[in-house]
């Protein structure tokens, strides 16, 4: 019985394996044609722009947010696969956490800006150094809070909080928006699965995977706690650096 169980879970690795190896290759030979297409896109839309009917041209936007939202599925495929297949390079050293999410609202700031929805950092400047890869716990940071953004309706409000507690830094992002449905909560760490947005824009669905894999990867934890119609705070830790 034991025998038969080893062989089930060796099987099991190598075709989880195998299917990380596949989604890596197939994102790398799909990045190619879609960036011709992006850029046959823009041409066309600034080259052409006067010329076009308000059909056409309407047409053309569509066909450039579709690309978009394409390139930015393939590109968290890719960091999914990389890290599943143990591929990811993490280069760990000691940095503040305030630096982190000041980092982090500036890249989100301007989508905030544009649904009229206030950003808050409310994380002390005096915060222990943490151990972690900066460019990789940032990009947590940022698919957090424009999760956030895509959850919260305008003129909402988003929060950026951190704390002590132990030997460990806690990072929130705290939204008043449309809350995850209770069946969902348990599952939201899973790949493609989203609440509703308020923008009807769902992302990838692999933004919440890959930061659970990073988080994880920074021997820490990530979860959330949710209300809806009320909000959530997404919360993860780092250690502190020794």
């Amino acid at each position: 019985g034991v025998v038969l169980v080893l062989r089930d879970i060796t099987r099991l690795r190598e075709l989880d394996r195998l299917k990380s190896e596949f989604v890596m290759t197939a994102s790398h030979e799909l990045r190619t044609p879609l960036t011709s297409i992006n850029l046959a896109v823009n041409l066309l839309r600034e080259s052409a722009g006067a010329r076009l009917t308000d059909q056409e041209r309407s047409l053309l936007e569509a066909c450039h947010q579709d690309v978009q939202r394409l390139r930015a599925l393939v590109n968290d495929l890719l960091d999914l696969s990389k890290i599943e297949a143990g591929k990811v390079d993490l280069a760990f050293e000691a940095v503040q956490p305030y630096f982190l999410c000041t980092q982090a609202l500036s890249i989100i700031r301007p989508q905030a800006e544009s649904k009229g929805i206030a950003l808050a950092l409310e994380v002390p400047e005096d915060l222990p150094q943490v151990t972690a890869d900066p460019n990789k716990i940032t990009w947590v940071l940022v698919n957090l809070l424009a999760n956030s953004v895509r959850y919260t309706r305008a003129g909402g409000h988003i929060k950026l909080t951190g704390e002590r507690v132990g030997n460990q830094v806690h990072l929130s992002v705290i939204d008043d928006g449309e809350g995850i449905p209770p069946e969902i909560q348990p599952r939201i760490f899973d790949k493609f699965v989203h609440g509703k947005p308020s923008d009807g824009d769902h992302g990838s669905g692999l933004g919440l995977a890959i930061s659970k894999d990073l988080i994880r990867a920074h021997r820490g934890a990530i979860w959330v706690d949710s209300t809806p119609g009320q909000g959530s705070t997404f919360t993860f830790t780092l250690p502190i650096a020794a």
